[in-house]
């Protein structure tokens, strides 16, 4: 699966020409969320201004300089300079880049998008950048949401995006040791069809997997759907080759070191503050054999979690753990996500006393068929030990296909007029009912100033013996005056809400710019020091993706 930017969405996501599919109740669900809001959303329709009308800033590269770029790039095949390549290479797709693009106020594009396809090729264009001191934006399938590939310089110098998606290829591959070695461009369905020719996966999934890439997932430090048996992208990662302004970074091939601090994990979510992932190692696994995945209905969100916290410290193999709170499982009945949805509530709710607090969770692995079946029952049978009833497995047939589709009907409601916004973290079992009561109260709060209404859904995923990650998903109707300047202060709350009980600033989706101001309270100002030297001393011209991660 090949993505052409081209085909893709200029202002939204993912492929140009989809749709959410409401499965025909897209207007039913857009009266009840009204209701919710306490707006009237059918019928209302603000499109996004056509890409042709939206004034860039000017190219800042001379034809000289530009001549020279392309010869360090290897011919004029590998820089674009027109004005839809700049547009798309502009941003990425967090709620402000999609405010900012649909209104045509983009203020800050590349000089030049260049497409090396080779190391060499990368290492001249950073070393001419360094002799000219323009700026160099790394960019992968561009899936940023917390502001990682924006085209921007502090200090306002010329900024060259270098896409990396021609460096798509597999380099090598080792069966005796389960390992692969990728170029950092392949994108996520690339990269699992070239294992699967001999039977193997990578078994990382993200939200964003077919819009985004395997160097992508190591500079965010990036999470998949099956973390819980899989481990996160640092998990995998065994090696990489790293292209900084000061030279080449290759990291040791083995399974493990004592040798001194770990530079992988030191290049994993470093968001091209470093240098250019250009290759990278992973470890791989045999496909598995069988697959299983439950719904399970609980009375309370707090009885979820608690069953899913004696799953996690049971140590069971699941692949899958999703518990989503009453106003997720509630709006997903209402989505139109199919009649298996409905069937749950009418199988379930009646005879055994569930009420409006009611949630429901996904509980599945893969691997062996008597690994999984033996996973699967024990964790069945720890949620029963905490009030969980069963219903099966077709509820989970239309979350498994559509997994990646819900991010399209952010772009929906954009054309309805509501706001759709994401932010994840990651807190102690102890803390997980106090952040998550704080982070609706503090969003509630700050709408509630300017007589607004907040819909506010949470979901627990990516879970650990000592805790889990949250994901908060909330919907507001959006100030079509300054649409960009009421979503600041919103996303203040919720940051503060979670720093002040401890919690991480992002469990997966990075820091960016929109994280930043919050990095201290994490990392202290002695860490945050570190990771300044650490940059300085890859990029002492200060080229790397400026004003992203830390000053």
């Amino acid at each position: 699966m090949a993505v052409k930017r081209s085909d893709t969405n200029w202002c939204g996501w993912g492929w140009a020409n989809t749709r959410y599919d409401f499965h025909g109740q897209r207007d039913t669900f857009l009266r009840w969320l009204g209701k919710q809001l306490g707006a009237d959303l059918v019928g209302t329709h603000v499109p996004p201004v056509n890409p042709e009308d939206v004034q860039l800033p000017s190219v800042r590269l001379s034809e000289a300089e530009a001549a020279d770029l392309i010869a360090a790039a290897g011919g004029q095949e590998f820089v674009e300079q027109d004005h839809m390549s700049r547009l798309m290479h502009s941003m990425g797709r967090s709620l402000p880049d999609l405010l900012r693009l649909r209104r045509g106020d983009v203020k800050h594009a590349p000089d030049a998008v260049v497409l090396p396809n080779s190391n060499q090729a990368v290492a001249n264009i950073l070393r001419l950048c360094v002799e000219r001191n323009w700026v160099v934006v790394p960019f992968g399938g561009g899936s940023s949401v917390v502001g990682g590939v924006d085209a921007w310089d502090p200090q306002g110098r010329p900024v060259v995006c270098m896409d990396m998606t021609n460096m798509n290829r597999i380099l090598a591959f080792d069966p005796e040791n389960q390992t692969a070695t990728f170029q950092a461009g392949i994108y996520g369905p690339d990269l699992e069809a070239e294992l699967a020719k001999t039977n193997h996966i990578l078994g990382h999934y993200p939200q964003s997997f077919e819009f985004s890439t395997l160097g992508g997932w190591i500079a965010a430090r990036s999470s998949g759907q099956q973390s819980n048996q899989y481990g996160d992208i640092h998990d995998m990662l065994e090696s990489c080759v790293v292209i900084t302004p000061k030279g080449e970074l290759v990291t040791w091939k083995g399974p493990v070191s004592a040798a001194g601090p770990d530079l992988d994990m030191c290049i994993s979510g470093s968001e091209g503050t470093f240098g250019v992932i250009v290759e990278a190692t992973i470890r791989i696994r045999p496909k598995p054999e069988a697959y299983q995945i439950k719904a399970v209905l609980f009375p309370d969100f707090e009885a979820g979690t608690a069953a899913l916290r004696a799953i996690s410290q049971a140590n069971l193999k699941l692949s899958y753990m999703r518990l989503s709170d009453a106003v997720e499982t509630t709006t997903y009945l209402k989505m139109g996500s199919g009649n298996q949805w409905k069937e749950l509530g009418m199988k379930a709710l009646s005879p055994f006393g569930f009420k409006d607090q009611k949630c429901v969770a996904l509980i599945g692995t893969e691997g062996s068929l008597r690994d999984v079946e033996y996973d699967v029952s024990r964790a069945l049978a720890i949620c029963r030990a905490h009030r969980g009833l069963s219903v099966g497995s077709s509820p989970t047939k239309n979350w498994h296909r559509d997994r990646y589709l819900h991010p399209y009907m952010r772009d929906d409601l954009l054309d309805a007029g509501i706001a759709t916004d994401t932010h994840e973290t990651a807190v102690p079992w102890s803390k997980i009912g106090v952040v998550q009561k704080e982070v609706r109260e503090a969003l509630e709060a700050e709408l509630g100033r300017y007589g607004q209404k907040v819909h506010v859904m949470a979901h627990l995923s990516h879970s650990y013996p000592t805790g889990s990650c949250i994901y908060f998903i909330l919907m507001y109707p959006l100030n079509q005056d300054d649409p960009v300047g009421q979503w600041r202060p919103i996303k203040a709350a919720i940051c503060d809400a979670i720093a002040k009980h401890g919690g991480t600033i992002s469990h997966h989706h990075g820091v960016g710019i929109d994280h930043k101001p919050w990095l201290s309270l994490e990392k202290g100002e002695l860490g945050l020091s570190l990771i300044r030297a650490v940059r300085r001393e890859a990029d002492p011209s200060g080229i790397m993706n400026p004003g992203k991660l830390v000053d």
